[in-house]
Parts: C-alpha cells; sequence; structure tokens
C-alpha cells in the first residue's frame, strides 16, 4: 500500500521525480542550444563537443557502474556467506549515484580527450628524454587523467565496500557484546580487521593490489612530471631532481609495481605480509627519498649550486623562451639623445600629431555625461584604436553606446520593454587621442544619434543588438516596434531586419525556449511571430566561449567601424601548463606556462555572425584544433581587408610576454642566476595612488623606419633602481603584425624613469603652485597616465591634467600638458605650446595666480561655469553651450596674455 512504502523507497520515488524534473528541462534547454549553434552555422562545433562529452560520460559512468555494482555483488555474496544479513537495496542505488557523479566529472574532460586524439607535433624535443613536446601537452595529460580515473573509481570501490563489511561488522558486534539496548559495546580495529581477513580477504586485497599498480604507473608518469618541477633555483627538472628524485620515483614505480603483483598473488595464498610490507616500503622510500632530496640538495648542490645547475638554467631560458614567444624579439641598442629639436618633431608628425593626451578614465566619464542623451544608454569601456582621417594614420579613442536596460524607472522593466522593445544600442562616440577643444572637451570625430561623422568614418548601421552588456535575451521582429533611437522629444521605432538570432517559426521552438529560459510568456505573448527572431548569448564575453570554450580570451574586446558597420574583434588564445623547463605565470586565472594569440574573433555587432580566424597558423595547439573543428576556424587572409586594418596586438598576451622578458632576456646561465641584469615594471602616479606603468598603445615611427606605425609599448627600469634601461614592443600594422622589437638603452647613461619623472614634475614649483591653486578653488585635479614617447633619437614624458568640478555630473576637462624632456619641466595648455617650450622654440609661458586669471575674471569663469553645469544637469543643452562658450572666451582672453611670446608649431 502506499502508505507502508519504506522510506528509502520514498526516496527513490523522489529521486526518479527529480531526474525526471531535470531532464524534462535539460533536453529542451540542450535542443535549444543546438539551434543557436545551427543558426550560426557551427552544428558540427556543438556536436563535436556534445559527442565527446557525452562518449566520456558514459564510458566513464557505464565503467564505475560496473565495478562498484560488481563490488556490492561480490560483497553481498561474502556476507551471505558469512551468516550476515543481505545489504538494503538502497546500497545499489548509492552505487549508481556515485558511478553517474564520477562519469559527470571526468565528461568535463572532453578537451584533454581531443586534444589527444588529434595532437600535432610540435617540432621541439625536451633535453632530457628527448620526447617531442607534444607529449608533454597532449599525451602525458591523457595518460594521467586515464590512470587518475582508475584510482578514484578503484579507490571509491574499495571504500563502499569496507562500508559494506563496515555495516555486518557493526551488526554482528551489537549481536554479540551488546548491552540490554542491543548497542554495541565497544568497536575495536583489530576486529575489524580481523574481520575482514575471515570474510573479504580477497576481495580486500584484490582493490589493494590493484590501487598499488596503478600507483606505480603514477609514479612512472611523474619521471616525466619532474619537468615542471618548481624545486630549487630552476623551473623543471633541476640537478636534485636528476640525482635523487628521478631515480627515486624509478625505485617507488618498480616497488608499487612489484608490490601490486604480490598483493594480488596473495589472494591464493593468504598472508597479511604481503600487503603490509609492499605499503611499508613505499612509506620508507619516500621518506628516505625525500630526506635524501634535501641532504643532496643542501650539501651538493647549494655549495656549488651555479655550476650544478648551469645547463638546467640553459634549458629553462632555452624552453621559456620558446614557449612565450621571447626567442623571437628582435633587440637593438637605443642610443638616447640628451637635446630636442625642431628638426626631430618636423621629422616625426605622426607621433608628434598622435600623443596620447587623453587617458580613458575622464574621457569615459565625458562621453557618458555629452553623448548618452537618455538614461538607458551607456559607455561602459573606451578602446584605443587607429583609422585613416585625411589619408593620415589617426590615433582614436572610441566607445559603444550600449543599452543600459537597468536604468530605466523601476516601473518601465515590463517584460515587453526588457524582451521586444529595448533591444539595443545605437551607434559609437569617436575622438582623436590628441585634439582638445577650446573648453578642454574632446574633438568628435563621430557623436549624436544617429551618428554624426566629420572624419569620413560613416556608420549607415549603427545599431548593436551584440555587445559587452547585452545580458538579456531579445525578441525581434515582432508585432511590438523595437525602440530604435530617441529623436528630440520623440522615439524612432523600427524592426529588425537582419539574419540574427534563431527563428521562432514553429510551436515546438517557442516552447523548447520557453522551457530553456523558464519563461512562458515566449509562447504565450501574441507579438511573437512565425517571422520572429530569438537572440540570446548576445553578450560577446559569454558569445565566443560559448561557442569555442577550449580558447582563453582577452579581457578588452573593442568595436570597430568598417564599412558602414560596426565590428567587435575579441582576442583569443591557445594555452598549455605543461611546456616542459618553461616558467608558469597566472593567466586568465589559471597557471599556463604557453601562451599564443592564435585567434582573433570578429562578431557583427548588428547580426551576432561570430568569425574565428587564425592569426598564428603555425601554432601547434590551433593546428589541433582545427583538426578536431575543420569548420570552425577561417585563415587570417580571408578578414575582410577593412577589418585587417584594426587587427591589434592584444594587451593580455603582451603584458605577459613582457613580465617573462623581465628576466628571460637574460640569455647567460650566470648572469640569469645572479639576477645580475634583472628589470622590472617601473611605477607612475595616477588618481593619486602609485601604481604598475599598463603597456599603451601609441602611434611613432621606429628608428630607422620609414613609415609611423600603431604599437603597444612597455618602458623597463633595472631591479633596484629608477631609471629607465630600456623598452619593448609590439607591432600591429602589416606587413609587421606580431613582431616584437626591443631596445635597450646604455648602462653607462642615465636616463630618467617613469618615478624620477614624477619626482620632477612633483618638485616643480610653477606646477605644484598651479595645482594647489586650482583645488582650492573647487576642483579636483586629475593627474592622467604619463606616457614615455620615443621621437626620432630620444624620449619625452607626457603627462595631461585634467580639472573636475566636485559636483555631481561635473565634466573632466584636459586644462594642461605636462611635457619632460631630460632634466628639462615644462607646463603649458597646449602640447604644440609644451613641445615649442622644450625644442627652444618659444619661452615658457609666466605663471599666474589661477592660470592667469584677474579676480574679476576668475569670478565671471566660476559664475558661467556654475551656470553651465546647472543648466547640463537639467537637461538644457542650449544654455549649457552658451554658457560654456563665454566661459571660453573669458578663458581664451587670459590664456592671450599668458602665453606671451609663446609660439606654436
Amino acid at each position: 500500500m502506499q502508505g507502508n512504502r519504506h522510506p528509502w523507497q520514498r526516496l527513490l520515488l523522489g529521486l526518479v521525480a527529480v531526474l525526471a524534473l531535470y531532464g524534462s528541462v535539460a533536453i529542451p534547454s540542450l535542443y535549444g542550444d543546438f539551434l543557436w549553434f545551427a543558426a550560426l552555422g557551427y552544428e558540427s562545433v556543438f556536436l563535436t563537443i556534445l559527442a565527446y562529452w557525452l562518449g566520456l560520460f558514459v564510458l566513464a559512468a557505464g565503467l564505475s557502474a560496473l565495478v562498484l555494482y560488481g563490488s556490492y555483488r561480490i560483497a553481498t555474496q561474502n556476507l551471505q556467506r558469512s551468516g550476515a544479513r543481505k545489504p538494503p537495496w538502497h546500497y545499489r542505488l548509492g552505487s549508481i549515484a556515485v558511478a553517474l557523479l564520477i562519469g559527470l566529472v571526468y565528461a568535463s574532460a572532453w578537451d584533454t580527450v581531443l586534444r589527444f586524439t588529434h595532437a600535432t607535433s610540435f617540432g621541439v624535443a625536451d633535453p632530457i628524454s628527448g620526447l617531442d613536446v607534444a607529449f608533454y601537452v597532449y599525451t602525458l595529460p591523457f595518460l594521467n587523467l586515464i590512470v587518475g580515473y582508475l584510482v578514484v573509481v578503484t579507490a571509491t570501490g574499495l571504500g563502499l565496500s569496507l562500508a559494506l563489511y563496515g555495516r555486518a561488522f557493526v551488526a554482528t558486534k551489537s549481536q554479540t557484546d551488546g548491552d540490554a539496548t542491543g548497542r554495541p559495546a565497544s568497536y575495536d580495529l583489530w576486529g575489524y580487521l580481523s574481520y575482514l581477513r575471515t570474510h573479504a580477504y580477497t576481495h580486500i586485497v584484490s582493490y589493494i593490489g590493484v590501487l598499488l599498480l596503478l600507483l606505480g604507473l603514477l609514479f612512472f608518469f611523474d619521471r616525466y612530471e619532474l619537468l615542471f618541477s618548481p624545486r630549487g633555483v630552476v623551473f623543471g627538472m633541476g640537478a636534485t631532481d636528476r640525482a635523487v628524485f628521478l631515480p627515486l620515483l624509478g625505485v617507488l614505480t618498480v616497488t608499487a609495481l612489484l608490490g601490486g603483483l604480490v598483493v594480488l598473488a596473495s589472494r591464493w595464498l593468504p598472508d597479511a605480509r604481503a600487503v603490509y610490507v609492499p605499503i611499508a616500503l613505499l612509506i620508507g622510500f619516500v621518506l628516505v627519498g625525500h630526506t635524501a632530496g634535501a641532504v643532496y640538495q643542501e650539501f651538493v648542490v647549494e655549495p656549488d649550486e651555479l655550476n650544478k645547475e648551469a645547463q638546467y638554467l640553459e634549458h629553462e631560458i632555452e624552453f621559456t623562451n620558446s614557449a612565450y614567444a621571447l626567442d623571437r624579439i628582435e633587440e637593438q641598442q637605443f642610443a638616447v639623445s640628451d637635446t630636442l629639436t625642431r628638426g626631430q618633431l618636423d621629422d616625426n608628425p605622426g607621433t608628434i600629431d598622435n600623443v596620447r593626451l587623453w587617458d580613458p578614465r575622464p574621457l569615459l566619464t565625458t562621453y557618458n555625461e555629452l553623448q548618452i542623451f537618455r538614461t538607458y544608454y551607456q559607455f561602459t569601456d573606451v578602446d584605443i584604436d587607429r583609422y585613416e582621417v585625411d589619408g593620415q594614420k589617426t590615433q582614436v579613442m572610441v566607445s559603444a553606446r550600449e543599452l543600459e536596460f537597468e536604468a530605466l524607472p523601476s516601473e518601465s522593466q515590463t517584460w515587453v520593454n526588457r524582451h521586444l522593445v529595448y533591444t539595443h544600442g545605437f551607434g559609437v562616440a569617436m575622438s582623436p587621442v590628441s585634439s582638445v577643444t577650446a573648453d578642454g572637451l574632446p574633438t568628435f570625430y563621430i557623436k549624436d544619434i544617429p551618428p554624426q561623422s566629420s572624419a569620413g568614418i560613416t556608420i549607415t548601421q549603427p545599431r548593436i543588438y551584440y555587445g559587452e552588456t547585452t545580458t538579456d535575451y531579445a525578441i525581434v521582429n515582432t508585432n511590438t516596434r523595437e525602440l530604435d533611437y530617441p529623436s528630440g522629444g520623440q522615439n524612432v521605432y523600427t524592426s529588425y531586419r537582419g539574419d540574427g538570432g534563431t527563428l521562432l517559426d514553429s510551436p515546438l521552438r517557442e516552447l523548447v525556449f520557453s522551457i530553456k529560459f523558464l519563461d512562458p510568456r515566449i509562447i504565450l505573448s501574441d507579438s511573437v511571430t512565425a517571422e520572429s527572431r530569438l537572440q540570446f548569448n548576445r553578450d560577446i564575453q559569454t558569445r565566443a566561449p560559448t561557442i569555442a570554450p577550449f580558447l582563453e580570451y582577452d579581457r578588452d574586446p573593442y568595436v570597430v567601424a568598417s564599412n558602414g558597420k560596426l565590428y567587435w574583434i575579441y582576442d583569443a588564445y591557445t594555452t598549455t601548463n605543461t611546456y616542459p623547463y618553461s616558467d608558469r605565470v597566472q593567466f586568465k586565472g589559471d597557471q599556463v606556462n604557453y601562451v599564443r594569440n592564435s585567434v582573433k574573433v570578429v562578431i557583427d555587432a548588428h547580426t551576432g555572425e561570430t568569425t574565428y580566424y587564425v592569426a598564428e597558423p603555425d601554432d601547434p595547439l590551433i593546428r589541433t584544433y582545427r583538426k578536431a573543428f575543420p569548420g570552425l576556424f577561417r585563415d587570417f587572409e580571408a578578414m575582410p581587408a577593412g577589418l585587417r586594418q584594426h587587427v591589434r596586438y592584444p594587451e593580455d598576451a603582451f603584458r605577459v610576454q613582457a613580465q617573462q622578458y623581465l628576466l628571460y632576456h637574460m640569455q647567460d646561465p650566470r648572469v640569469f642566476y645572479n639576477k645580475e641584469d634583472a628589470w622590472r615594471i617601473p611605477n607612475e602616479v595616477a588618481r593619486g595612488a602609485e601604481l604598475p606603468m599598463v603597456p599603451y598603445y601609441i602611434i611613432m615611427t621606429f628608428p630607422g623606419a620609414d613609415e609611423p606605425e600603431f604599437v603597444m609599448i612597455q618602458p623597463y627600469i633595472p631591479e633596484g633602481r629608477q631609471n629607465m634601461i630600456g623598452w619593448l614592443a609590439a607591432r600591429s600594422d602589416p606587413p609587421h603584425y606580431g613582431t616584437l622589437k626591443a631596445f635597450r638603452f646604455s648602462k653607462q647613461r642615465l636616463i630618467f624613469g617613469p618615478m624620477q619623472i614624477e619626482s620632477r614634475i612633483d618638485q616643480d614649483a610653477d606646477i605644484s603652485q598651479q595645482i594647489t591653486l586650482w583645488s582650492q578653488a573647487g576642483s579636483s585635479v586629475i593627474r592622467g597616465n604619463l606616457l614615455a614617447i620615443p621621437i626620432g633619437d630620444t624620449i619625452i614624458y607626457v603627462e595631461p591634467l585634467f580639472l573636475e568640478s566636485r559636483e555631481q555630473g561635473a565634466l573632466p576637462e584636459l586644462k594642461r600638458v605636462i611635457l619632460v624632456h631630460g632634466d628639462r619641466v615644462t607646463m603649458q595648455p597646449s602640447l604644440e605650446q609644451a613641445l615649442a617650450v622644450q625644442a627652444g622654440m618659444a619661452s615658457p609661458a609666466a605663471p599666474s595666480p589661477e592660470a592667469g586669471l584677474t579676480p574679476a575674471e576668475l569670478e565671471r569663469a566660476r559664475t558661467l561655469y556654475d551656470e553651465a553645469q546647472a543648466a547640463l544637469q537639467r537637461g538644457d543643452f542650449a544654455t549649457y553651450a552658451q554658457k560654456i562658450s563665454a566661459l571660453g572666451e573669458v578663458l581664451e582672453a587670459s590664456d592671450a596674455q599668458q602665453e606671451g611670446n609663446t609660439t606654436g608649431r
């Protein structure tokens, strides 16, 4: 009867109900994912990954179930022969549940199996065993996966068996020496072991024997793992590893394998010593071996460490340079000149015209104050790129105007608005890095809605359905019109005309996605038609990794305007942590020792079309994935030419290489061991704090080159000092894309480093006084990024100063440019004036209180500024523009007095 069911029966029924409920959601969700992949043309990718996942799950869960259920049957038979009761049936259910759990865990290792089955040679042999690096990257992880799985299953089977026998032993003890209540009087370990020898010896020692055999295999594989050893001064196998731990692992391998065979043989000749002795020997060898290793390291290696480790240090230097592509760096000396002449400025217009004055942080605030127009738009990131403007390569800063639905009033955040009306962002804001208006604001190349361009960069399809903040799903082309953009006091509406998303052309599909998103309104809404499209996974940080989860992705996707459309370029990486003798670093949350920027992902902001272009076809890992997913990747040359012009060397890859180059530029093992020429990344002062100087993009002309290039650079200083020792540059423009160049300064000359420059700025009396006056006048002074910029054969430092009112909604304005060359520091209203002063073409402007304003002018300027801010806050842009214009006239009059005989270039 229903009420007489055993609790375990009710538990089973509950488990079945849960599994049925899970399946009713998981299966439609999986089918929905397939439809999403199919809409992108990547159903083969989905099916390949699913096949590996399911194959591993079925194999791992099935084998585990056989082992565990077989162990249950053997234990049951042994217990019945001993007169004990048969174990409850829920132990069988537990075996199946554990097997399924093991299957789920090991199914997630599908990438390891996929790499192994499509392995590609690296063409590089390790210096110890002579094996191709592919063995360590593909084969060794696969072998460890198999043996590790067998260890888990065997240990689980042993644990389950011991639990069954333990239950029977407890029951026996309760009957024989329990008290009046039937509770056991004692549970002694030796009694339990005696019970096992009597009733389960063959069963238990079989497990122990198999575990010893598997342990022997793990010890054998650990011999190869020594090439990743962090022990001692070498990453990889060092002197102690080779002299002590390599032989030790050999002894442990033989001992474990022979011990396992002896234990298995004791099934027929029962003798407890056959079990205890091998285990005791292994423990003894491990203790003795590690003691010997410590003694050998301290008394043999360390007294003569350099000579003992020299050959291994050579291996580490060579393989680390290879793994991070540091061996491709072109090195040259850079003789720094003490002079800055007009001729140098005239010979480098590409560099001078593109000196970055705008810092991304204040510029983002400015964009959000001047260019969002409605609360439901937001700029979240400022990217740096270059475009052809009037025939010249021009560095710009650009940001996408994306939808910020959560900024709407709560009463407007309805389902219809969230998913059917507010579906996309609109356009970008773009400004050159070096241009400033008279009001200290950026000069826009692209602005407003619809986009207005003053630089010939037209955008005919500005809608952003796929971006960095589009986290909600959207249903487009419905009976409910989408908000397109605001126009004055009205809104313009539209219907989607692209092919992005999955067609909801059947009730089945509507039902599938209603279940997937647990949202019945998808199928119930009368607005959804057979022509409607469901767009999900719209944020690119989810979209690209969902398609290709085996790649790592850069922190900074960037938006590009090309051929009238908007695209996102997203850099992707192949990595491993098993490259022999290569030092490991933290990368994207993992420890890795091989990184390649092998893939450029391009995502159409309107349609969501996602294309993977192979930027480094010689990378063995990407060649492996191309074999596994032949329909996923395209050649880099297939990327449209307009987009190839905007490909840039990614920051995450460059950070890793720049970090490793601090030490691994030292090729001599003796110099490397002593860290005689170690470098470090300098600090700078930003936002009132001392922070590490991050790499930055500039346009510059390399020494000996004819044309300016878009490059990323990282300055270096020596360890323990502050003077600049050199810099590393990554080139982004064809035909030199991906080339790294390192410029080293003379060690016999002092070239000021960033913090020395910051100190000189802080110690300049005129600058310090001016900053103090601005701060007292109710403004916050923001020091922008300090940039070291090579010009010809010399180095200049540029740091912009921004003023921002302390009132809410204030606009940061670029008011001064500090330029330092050698031991000369100047602060001027513009870069042109600062360069003219440094090059001796003009006299520095005489400092005057409050930026040259007389008391009357100062009062007038403050009044105009306050009135402009008030107008901006209430949305009165006409009054704002009028007040800012009047303020500009006051400041221009003051600047004319202040500049005196200062002339521009």
